[in-house]
């Protein structure tokens, strides 16, 4: 067969493919020859995975964040690919081939809310990744700061229909389970008095680093309250309730204030638009009890209170919520005096640590003299990506509150209000935590896994775009159904 079609092709056109052809095959017969067999290996495994993602996108998302879940907890495997450990290539694998697909599917994904905002974030994060000095480092930044948004619109696009939509809730909540089984088994069997730091014993569960376990529980807990407030099956939502109620057990013993923030807020903002009034009343009563009877809770917020205190906001308050105001302040300052140039559109990527650079030398040991972080998702995207694109990736929250408000309103099924309900609440949530630490943008994890449901929220405001909804954001998702003759807010119209 190849031999007819190579005798049909012009000669000189036969010449340039068996030449060609055979520079290929020398140079991959050397790369298999003289190359490290695990880097071998690692190609052709790149390369069927590759296929297969190109091949069956939406299930290759679902097992991309099922993954993405548990692999985190395999952080102290000591596996080097190419100078990468394992959540850096395959965080760098799974951003290469989601942006090669956002780009195919381009027509498609314009359709998305919020798409040039995104366009005005990635334009301004590629001129920083060039004003950057070290290439590694900009690269690894990259694609933190690329993969979850992408991944979120690609999630809109391919997680069509409401099994789909099931199997991918179902799966990460799934996944999510298995992290929170490794963290109640490390509190069952006593981890929490092998790490004492700032004064309180704490679970680190299945990961190295503290914040990334309270943050995950952040998350998981969040998803729980969602599931145990679903109507339906008793049995399943005092299954989910047991489930939430070892999450939350898991979360307090972090410590970690963001975190406990950030689950408070959530669970009222959710009953609030959920008008679960009784239960709300309730549950605030209780943690208020909960949270006044407990020393250490009161000792572990009572920064809060010194912010309103008497003292120099120069000196004694810049120790106040870990470091975290004297941090603030003064690398604002810092970032002030940089040119304009730098001011308008950062000082490039893994810049922020020059900006906090002053604090590290004058409040930190030498054994802690390394690169120091913001403590402040907002202020970091500032001091590396300028004011533009901070301003475009808050714009991107607010979209996702003004269309999860719009889609509740609109929609006549009581699973997709609430959702809508449960990610407007976690989008709050999560503005918060960025703002209190490095959460939902420097953490690769969690912000695949938010924007992966702010994804399937699009998911299901696409499909009520094609239906047709209901005219004006105050339509009663009890009134008549009437098609809409303009293109929803914030949603480019479909070409063609």
């Amino acid at each position: 067969m190849v031999k007819s079609f190579l005798e049909r092709l012009p000669e000189s056109t036969r010449s340039l493919e068996l030449g060609v052809g055979s520079i290929g095959v020398a140079i991959l017969s050397g790369f298999i020859l003289f190359t490290d067999p695990r880097l071998v290996l690692g190609a052709v495994l790149a390369i069927c995975v590759g296929l297969y993602f190109f091949a069956k996108p939406a299930r290759s998302l679902i097992a991309i964040f099922v993954i993405r879940v548990v692999i985190d907890l395999f952080w102290w495997l000591p596996i080097d690919l190419g100078g990468l450990n394992i959540l850096e290539a395959f965080g760098g694998g799974v951003a290469a081939m989601g942006a090669v697909l956002f780009y195919v599917e381009l027509q498609k994904v314009e359709r998305t809310p919020g798409f040039f905002l995104l366009i005005i974030y990635l334009a301004i994060l590629f001129v920083a990744a060039g004003r950057s000095g070290e290439v590694r480092d900009a690269a690894e930044i990259m694609a933190k700061y690329v993969s979850p948004l992408v991944l979120m619109f690609l999630v809109s696009m391919v997680i069509r229909g409401k099994k789909m939509r099931h199997y991918f809730l179902i799966a990460v909540t799934g996944a999510c389970l298995i992290s929170l089984a490794v963290s109640v088994y490390h509190l069952s069997t006593g981890q929490i008095y092998e790490h004492f730091r700032q004064g309180y014993f704490r679970l680190v569960g299945g990961y190295a680093n503290l914040h990334n376990h309270a943050l995950f529980l952040l998350f998981v807990n969040c998803l729980l309250l969602f599931w145990t407030m679903k109507p339906g099956d008793w049995r399943k939502r005092a299954a989910f309730g047991l489930l939430l109620a070892l999450g939350l057990t898991c979360l307090y013993y972090t410590f970690v204030r963001t975190a406990l923030t950030g689950f408070a807020l959530f669970s009222v903002l959710f009953l609030i638009l959920e008008k679960r009034w009784r239960l709300l009343g309730v549950g605030a009563m209780v943690a208020v009890f909960a949270f006044v009877s407990n020393e250490a809770m009161l000792d572990r917020f009572s920064d809060v209170f010194e912010v309103f205190g008497d003292g120099d906001s120069m000196g004694s308050k810049r120790t106040i919520g870990s470091g975290r105001f004297g941090i603030w302040t003064s690398s604002f300052g810092e970032f002030l005096r940089q040119s304009p140039t730098d001011m308008l559109l950062g000082l490039g990527l893994g810049g922020h640590y020059e900006m906090t650079d002053g604090y590290a030398d004058m409040y930190r040991s030498l054994e802690k003299s390394d690169d120091l972080d913001s403590h402040n998702d907002y202020l970091s995207l500032l001091y590396q990506l300028g004011p533009i694109a901070l301003v475009s990736y808050i714009g991107l929250q607010i979209t996702v509150v003004r269309r999860g408000r719009f889609l509740a309103k609109a929609t006549r099924d009581p699973f997709q209000r609430s959702f809508c309900h449960y990610v407007m609440a976690l989008t709050v949530a999560t503005v918060v935590t960025d703002f209190l630490s490095n959460a939902f943008i420097q953490r690769v994890t969690i912000a695949w896994l938010f924007w992966g449901m702010v994804g399937v929220m699009y998911g299901m405001l696409r499909e009520h775009e094609d239906q047709g909804l209901p005219q004006g954001e105050d339509s009663h998702p009890s009134g008549p159904q009437v098609a809409l003759k303009a293109p929803l807010p914030g949603v480019v119209p479909k070409v063609g």
